[in-house]
């Protein structure tokens, strides 16, 4: 024999040829809508991307199925789908490559390329992402592997199970690399009401795993039974199948209903984790210090007349450079991390441009000095930006965008660096005041709990509206009120005190925390008490900071009145307050001391407004009885009456003492806290274990019918779970064989005895009684495990969880019971389905 003839694989009957290239197609389908959203926009036409999906379904089934028909290995299919993969990339999924010799061979590596790092690309862009570079070759890639897998492994006699798996993996990483955000359709009323496209499609697409399976494995019995030679004799029952069809469906139904009423709710309530949500960006903003803790060191002597970086080609109305935005404030600081249960900045790559919003657009030329950190510096929304300097390939390539903060970072060890330049286009600044931002819209980013009670109180005691005018008045008494200080203690005039001019020094923690704010307010109210309501602003400053504190504290007072804020660090390069009390405005060189921090408060009609902050430096706070002179009486501390104090840390940023931030008020929900974590415990649980425990359950209920059964019905139903304990220890069904062959075949030390008995029920008309029944079950229970003795550990396992021996058995228990009904007392009696005697019918 020849080593080509050697390789030949067995003929493929056509229905199951025809089968798996139905279930690779629908796969192939669940694939390309579930990757559709990443591809092309809600209103788009799919051009170019239905075409590359098209022809990626195509190119694997004619893969697979050559190598099928052609009776080969896995080799071939690979080798093939490889071929056409290269061939549509290149030719169809990669625009332009067949303008120049030199963009051909630039698409023929990209092509190479996509399918290790291409996926980076896909996740990081902006979607929808269109026919930008060579992103449609992972879709592509993606759909050959997975139809070629699922046809050729879905024809294999005895692998074929393998099919539905290459099937789901290819469904999940389709998945990972999707969209993060979920459409509603909103089409079912009740518990589906929120039904998501994502939803959909996953059921979908395991509707048709289950499908298939279902059918693969009644193909194959069909086939076992032909190729026993007709299959079982005796009298046929035409509804046994159709009530088998029915418990499938029942099963079936029950499973989608427990998905969309547990699963539907549960998704919902948590955010969509996809490779898009946890890319490198977010690691790196994850893994550093957030700009406002450091705010305050560069104002030191030796930063303060440091140079950042140069601003230079101006053009339109810019007026602030922002390097960070931080939106989230977890009682410590004010970071772009989002804590547990927000959503988390998305940062994306910008392929070319991005629509600017408006019509007004501005554009600045930033030149990094002493700048670091991964934050880039940037003008407001952007629309565009180009790199030069000696890294601006590495800069484009790790520049990465969050739209939702207008917000940038720089992915490379150490973030910006001496000579990167960058260049960039972005939408105007808005020009409203906060004055007129118009009332609170609600649903503030910053949890209840984290506000302190005296800043509620502060709030409260000024009387103002719950609007932006309201919230302006607050912003300037609170700036009228409070002291401009960088530093905690001054040997020596500081560099950033003398350019003050007139300034009198006094000390001011560090910090934004909790427990900072709240002895902000602490002593606003303190003065406030000891001056009387008719003070002027002069008399009631207490308030000690900078930009640090007080930025945090106008995102907290917003917070309080409803609206929506977030902290900025950045610089001016036009001068932004009318009462001069903000750092200085840098026009060429912006160096440490021109560094600020404002705050943005978003209005009823979606606009973010940028605030200035900085507390006014010229009325230094006033001395008042408790600090004029020291009590003339010290009291000493008793060490046995002290009471001891909660770490600041353990208290997460609040002050020690009994008073705690009020608690957040939810409205009654039942689907939260305990029942929420069971339902998705409970829901594991049935996803791993209930296949198995079905198998148990159906052999154990099989097992006790038959024994529970009449006497010459439960001595031939020990028959059949004697055959049935050989089928599933893998023993062949002989079906064609005698029980006394059969038995002899097993060789286990009670089978001809087992098959005696069963014969004597089958064969004569007296029967059996009821303690050769039970003589036939304690044998049964002896020779079970003489079988179970003669495998290992996971073979046993193996055998237990088997369900070769439940699919398409018949009851010898119905048939009696049917015999019965349907003759009367013309009894006949039909040979078993595995283990005859001699004829096939005797009549009574």
């Amino acid at each position: 024999m020849s080593r080509g003839e050697s390789t030949r694989r067995p003929a493929v009957a056509v229905e199951v040829a025809v089968g798996a290239s139905a279930y690779a197609a629908a796969m192939g389908a669940a694939i390309t809508f579930t990757l559709r959203p990443v591809f092309v926009a809600s209103d788009g036409a799919p051009a170019r991307y239905g075409i590359v999906m098209l022809v990626g379904l195509g190119v694997g089934l004619v893969a697979a199925l050559a190598a099928v028909l052609a009776r080969r290995g896995p080799v071939l299919a690979i080798v093939l789908a490889t071929v056409g993969y290269l061939a549509a990339a290149v030719l169809i999924a990669i625009p332009g490559a067949l303008r120049t010799p030199q963009s051909f061979v630039r698409a023929a590596i990209e092509a190479v390329r996509a399918p290790v790092t291409g996926w980076k690309d896909i996740v990081t862009l902006p979607v929808p992402i269109g026919q930008y570079g060579a992103t449609l070759a992972v879709p592509l890639v993606l759909v050959i592997a997975t139809v070629t897998g699922i046809v050729w492994a879905g024809t294999r006699a005895r692998w074929w199970g393998l099919g539905a798996a290459v099937g789901g993996a290819g469904f999940a990483v389709a998945v990972l690399l999707g969209p993060a955000a979920r459409t509603d359709f909103d089409l079912l009323p009740g518990a589906a009401a929120g039904l998501s496209r994502e939803i959909l499609i996953g059921l979908c697409a395991w509707g048709a795993t289950l499908a298939w399976m279902w059918w693969r494995m009644a193909q194959q019995r069909r086939a076992a039974l032909r190729a026993a030679g007709g299959g079982v004799r005796g009298e046929r029952a035409p509804f046994r199948a159709l009530g088998r069809l029915g418990l499938g469906a029942g099963v079936l139904v029950a499973a989608v209903l427990v998905a969309v009423v547990v699963a539907v709710p549960v998704a919902q309530s948590q955010p969509r984790d996809v490779a898009r949500t946890t890319v490198t960006p977010r690691l790196v903003v994850d893994s550093s210090v957030s700009p406002l803790t450091t705010y305050r060191a560069s104002f030191s002597d030796a930063l303060f007349d440091a140079p950042l970086f140069t601003v230079s080609d101006v053009s339109g109305d810019l007026e602030r450079i922002r390097i960070a935005t931080l939106p989230f404030f977890d009682g410590s600081a004010f970071t772009a991390v989002a804590p547990d249960g927000f959503t988390p900045l998305r940062f994306q790559r910008v392929p070319s441009s991005l629509p600017l919003e408006g019509d007004d657009a501005v554009s600045v030329t930033v030149a990094v000095e002493g700048l670091e950190g991964p934050w880039a510096p940037i003008p407001g929304a952007l629309g565009e930006a180009r790199f030069s300097g000696p890294r601006s390939g590495s800069l484009a390539d790790s520049f990465y965008y969050a739209p939702e903060a207008s917000a940038a970072v720089i992915a490379l060890d150490g973030g910006v660096a001496a000579g990167d330049t960058l260049t960039v286009t972005a939408s105007a600044p808005t020009a409203t005041a906060l004055a007129d931002a118009g009332a609170s819209p609600g649903g503030a980013g910053i949890p209840r709990d984290l506000i302190p009670a005296s800043l509620s109180e502060w709030v409260e005691e000024q009387g103002v509206t719950r609007d932006g005018r309201g919230l302006a008045t607050l912003v300037e008494r609170l700036r009228a009120r409070g002291y401009l200080s960088h530093a905690l203690a001054a040997d020596t005039t500081p560099l950033w005190a003398a350019s003050l001019g007139d300034y009198a020094f006094e000390p001011s923690a560090s910090g934004h925390s909790y427990d900072r704010i709240d002895r902000l307010f602490a002593a606003l109210l303190e003065r406030e008490a000891e001056a009387g309501p008719d003070a002027s602003d002069a008399a009631l400053v207490a308030a000690v900071g900078d930009d640090e504190q007080f930025s945090v504290a106008v995102a907290l007072m917003a917070a309080e009145l409803g609206f929506p804020a977030r902290v900025v660090v950045g610089v001016r390069i036009v001068d932004t307050d009318a009462q001069g009390w903000t750092p200085e405005a840098c026009t060429d060189v912006c160096r440490g001391r021109h560094l600020s921090a404002w705050t943005e408060v978003r209005s009823g009609s979606g606009e973010w407004i940028a605030v200035d902050v900085t507390p006014q430096h010229t009325e230094p706070v006033r001395p008042t009885v408790a600090t004029e002179a020291d009590p003339e009486l010290p009291t000493d501390t008793d060490p046995d009456r002290a009471e001891p104090i909660d770490a600041v840390a353990a208290l997460k940023g609040r002050s020690a003492g009994d008073d705690v931030a009020p608690a957040v008020e939810h409205s009654p929900s039942w689907f939260t806290g305990t029942v929420r974590t069971v339902a998705l415990l409970a829901l594991i649980v049935v996803l791993l274990l209930g296949p198995l425990l079905g198998v148990l359950a159906a052999k154990a209920l099989r097992r006790r019918r038959r024994r529970r059964a009449a006497p010459t019905a439960a001595a031939q139903g020990g028959w059949d779970e004697y055959v049935d304990l050989g089928i599933d220890a893998g023993l062949p069904p002989m079906p064609l064989a005698t029980r006394a062959e059969v038995a002899a075949a097993y060789g286990t030390v009670n089978g001809g005895a087992i098959a005696t008995v069963a014969d004597r029920a089958t064969f004569t008309v007296e029967g059996v009684e009821s303690d050769d029944a039970d003589l036939v079950w304690e044998l049964l229970a002896r020779d079970r495990a003489e079988l179970r003795a003669r495998q290992g550990a996971w073979r046993r396992l193996g055998s237990r969880l088997s369900t070769r021996s439940l699919l398409g058995r018949g009851s010898v228990v119905r048939d009696e019971q049917h015999r019965e009904r349907d003759h009367g007392d013309e009894r006949w009696r039909t040979v078993p389905p595995r283990g005859a005697s001699s004829s096939t019918r005797r009549r009574r």
